[in-house]
């Protein structure tokens, strides 16, 4: 701004600060939103908060998917090196197609958390994958952390999430779930892996880069293990504000 005015950045500097009081903010990324968008998550927004008033004591499970690669990921905003030149600052080196693994976390308002599930190196996630992770490892995990069936199970809606064949073993065999026309659509931040779990994890198993597969997944378990029960029912509690934050924003973005 300065050099565009041709003025000394100091005269910028004390006419922003000084004058008008404001700040210096970096733009962050956003989830897309149109305007059909907000409408139909605000519309859902409202139904998940009815079902908030009415579910009582209910244990909510949440579930995401996230993708980690062997590179290391640093915040360059926050890592930061004091140094006499850029020459003395060691460089953040990347692969150009870094190998990855797709987990599967689950965590619970009550704090509880299933083992991370880690999808085979290449596996398509379609509705024939996801319903037998379903089966065979959540649902398994469900009975036998919940064995009086009070809990309900919540996922996006992603498309084999939504499925026939998933929302019908759903529906048979989970003691309650959000159906496909539950969750609000183009919702990352009401999802507490997305708005928390996920960068917390990231931190810890992603601050080096990772010889293989097995390195980056041990690193996964480690970092997913020592979620304290405490943070994840934090988590989890967060949710409910933000839904009632998107209903008072009219479905709009609320970070």
């Amino acid at each position: 701004m300065a050099r565009e005015l041709n003025v000394h950045h100091k005269t910028i500097q004390i006419a922003v600060h000084g004058d008008l009081g404001m700040k210096s903010f970096a733009r962050t990324p956003k989830h897309l939103l149109t305007v059909k968008m907000k409408a139909r998550r605000f519309e859902r927004c409202k139904k998940v908060l009815q079902y908030y008033k009415s579910s009582g004591g209910k244990v909510k499970i949440f579930s995401d998917k996230k993708i980690f690669t062997l590179d290391a990921v640093v915040n360059r905003r926050n890592d930061r090196y004091l140094a006499i030149s850029i020459d003395q600052v060691e460089g953040q080196y990347r692969t150009k197609h870094p190998q990855q693994t797709m987990c599967l976390g689950v965590v619970a308002s009550d704090g509880q958390k299933m083992p991370p599930y880690f999808f085979k190196p290449g596996e398509k996630v379609d509705t024939a994958a996801y319903y037998k992770v379903l089966r065979y490892t959540v649902l398994p995990w469900l009975k036998s952390t919940y064995p009086s069936g009070n809990y309900t199970w919540t996922q996006d809606g992603a498309p084999c999430h939504t499925s026939k064949k998933v929302q019908d073993f759903c529906r048979a065999n989970m003691a309650d779930f959000w159906p496909a026309d539950m969750w609000p659509s183009s919702s990352p931040d009401l999802n507490p892996l997305d708005f928390s779990v996920w960068s917390v994890l990231e931190s810890h198993a992603c601050k080096t880069s990772h010889a293989n597969l097995t390195s980056l997944q041990q690193a996964i378990v480690e970092a997913w293990d020592n979620l304290t029960e405490e943070y994840i029912k934090k988590s989890c509690a967060g949710v409910r504000r933000r839904v009632e934050a998107v209903i008072a924003n009219n479905g709009g973005h609320i970070e």
